[in-house]
């Protein structure tokens, strides 16, 4: 229950500073997006580990990794295109990939989630609102998803 609330404070907390004209900046908010479907996308620093929290400021639905700090649940990639590139975590959780990503290439631009059932995309829905925020770090304590060859399927706009 505890982490619910916490979850749930951080979503609220992090739906209101893009509404905010002076908020101070928040080190360890990685990526805050408003989805199409009235839904949000939060990735926060959680004990040195991208955690990833969705659903709508009245209630937190999901929350990964399903462990705090598990880190071998999360991955990093970063692809480059001619004209472009993306950068994303992915959060797995069972035979579901839960990924936040931000791309640009040659005709098009995403930026938002995407769901997959192993590495058939089910979902795609674009931020109205955010998306990843400047910082500095990049997933350095991660797996990156270019060492495990998934950038090729989790990597690119479908």
């Amino acid at each position: 229950m505890k982490i619910k609330l916490i979850a749930l404070s951080l979503l609220a907390t992090a739906t209101l500073m893009n509404h905010a004209v002076a908020a101070p900046p928040d080190p360890e908010l990685l990526f805050n997006c408003d989805l199409s479907n009235g839904k949000v996308v939060v990735v926060r620093l959680n004990i040195d580990v991208p955690t990833y929290y969705y659903g709508s400021i009245d209630k937190v639905e999901m929350t990964l990794p399903k462990s705090e700090g598990n880190k071998t649940q999360v991955r990093a990639g970063q692809v480059a295109f001619a004209g472009g590139g993306a950068s994303y975590y992915r959060f797995i959780n069972g035979v579901y990939s839960y990924v936040v990503y931000s791309g640009i290439g040659k005709g098009w631009e995403f930026t938002g989630l995407k769901v997959y059932k192993n590495a058939k995309l089910l979902m795609k829905k674009e931020c109205t609102n955010g998306g990843f925020l400047t910082q500095t770090y990049r997933g350095e304590n991660l797996v990156q998803e270019s060492d495990t060859g998934d950038d090729g399927t989790y990597g690119y706009a479908d």
